[in-house]
């Protein structure tokens, strides 16, 4: 398989003000810990507990407090649910106001509900200072109402969780099992994957479920059957961060130690042939991977690195890895979110940005037009002196 590299991140992209072609930013009081956006709404959860909620036009709908540090979002019906520090918590989306609050034991890691919020699965976890790993997790289900249905004991965390319309959950486990379990009424019931390395992430859309370990291998599962070859190659490294886009999927692999390349964001198709490449170094990595709204009528991909002391954000073009834009940020970016129209994006310091795909092509072109230009009357003042 061929590979097409773009070298490293820092390169080919024009240079932009990530203010000036947002479509509004907030500022919130503490790190920005989650992010949640729905066709009308966007919500983001603070390391301080709090979360507010926007309409796309930016205007604050509500604001309520929580315990603890917001760390995930799902919602399902009227409900939206927030896991916060060692609680998950229930929220009224229309009105704003907490329905119902419950402690579970360790600290509260995943979310997921049906898309009727009927039933919810929230995992927490107990973490032991001592020999620097996780002792046990838990799987809690939840009814609407807040009552306790079942809770299950397991030896791992799991790093990846989706639940179907039926209530039944998947939650994709680290070590020292691996391998992923399904949770219905019944309990738990464990099954081995391909790969017998421990989870990262994964994403779930309508067609696709697609797991990434730290061996590099991407799992998937299609229509509810683990493929044992999927159709995408194992990765030179951990897979960080990975999104599914209109026309395939976009992933970043951390690097091993000791390579020259810190680590790499990769383009491929739904075949799994790989399109494109990128890559890092000096110290400077892929923490996200997300496909972004259309530009100059194509699809993008947002690739979201950080070297200690600056943020990069680079928008390449999904089908051949073309530049087209390129910000910086002296903040680190926490989270990030997007539809096909909207990218949100939530920073270190608190800031959050949002992006709307028409005004960033409309900014973007008058940039471009004004910087031809200026381009062009510079031409006509050298002419002028040498004449």
């Amino acid at each position: 398989m061929e590979e097409n590299s773009s070298g490293d991140i820092m390169e080919n992209a024009p240079l932009r003000n990530l203010r000036q072609v947002a479509w509004f930013e907030r500022t919130m009081d503490a790190s920005i810990g989650a992010l949640h956006l729905t066709d009308d709404r966007l919500f983001a959860g603070d390391w301080a507990g709090t979360i507010l909620c926007w309409n796309l036009e930016g205007e604050e709908l509500w604001r309520v407090q929580t315990n603890d540090r917001v760390s995930g979002f799902d919602s399902g019906g009227t409900n939206l649910y927030a896991v916060c520090g060692r609680d998950i918590v229930c929220i009224d989306f229309d009105l704003g106001e907490i329905q119902w609050s419950v402690e579970l034991e360790g600290s509260s890691d995943l979310v997921a509900c049906t898309s009727d919020g009927s039933t919810v699965l929230t995992t927490s976890s107990v973490f032991d200072i001592e020999v620097n790993d996780f002792m046990e997790s838990t799987c809690w289900r939840f009814d609407s109402t807040g009552t306790l249905l079942r809770r299950d004991t397991l030896g791992e965390r799991p790093w990846f969780i989706e639940i179907r319309d039926d209530g039944c959950g998947h939650l994709a486990l680290g070590r020292p099992r691996c391998g992923m379990v399904r949770v219905d009424m019944e309990g738990l019931h464990w099954y081995p994957l391909p790969s017998q390395s421990p989870t990262t992430c994964g994403l779930t859309d309508p067609d696709h479920i697609v797991i990434g370990h730290v061996d590099g291998t991407l799992t998937c599962i299609d229509s509810g059957f683990v493929l044992e070859e999927g159709q995408f190659p194992k990765q030179p490294g951990s897979i960080r961060s990975l999104d599914s886009t209109p026309n395939g999927l976009v992933i970043s692999v951390s690097m091993d130690p000791g390579n020259k390349i810190e680590s790499l964001a990769r383009a491929y198709d739904w075949d799994g042939h790989l399109r494109w490449q990128m890559e890092t170094n000096s110290g400077r990595k892929f923490e996200h991977v997300i496909d972004g709204p259309d530009l100059n009528e194509n699809p993008s991909v947002w690739l979201m690195s950080w070297n200690g002391k600056l943020s990069e954000i680079a928008v390449r073009a999904e089908i051949d890895g073309n530049p087209e834009v390129r910000f910086e940020s002296n903040s680190r970016v926490n989270t990030c979110i997007s539809n096909a129209e909207y990218i949100a994006i939530g920073f270190h310091d608190g800031n959050l940005t949002i992006v709307q795909g028409e005004l960033l092509n409309r900014r973007l072109s008058a940039d471009e037009d004004e910087e031809k230009s200026h381009r062009s009357d510079l031409a006509a003042k050298l002419r002028a002196l040498r004449g």
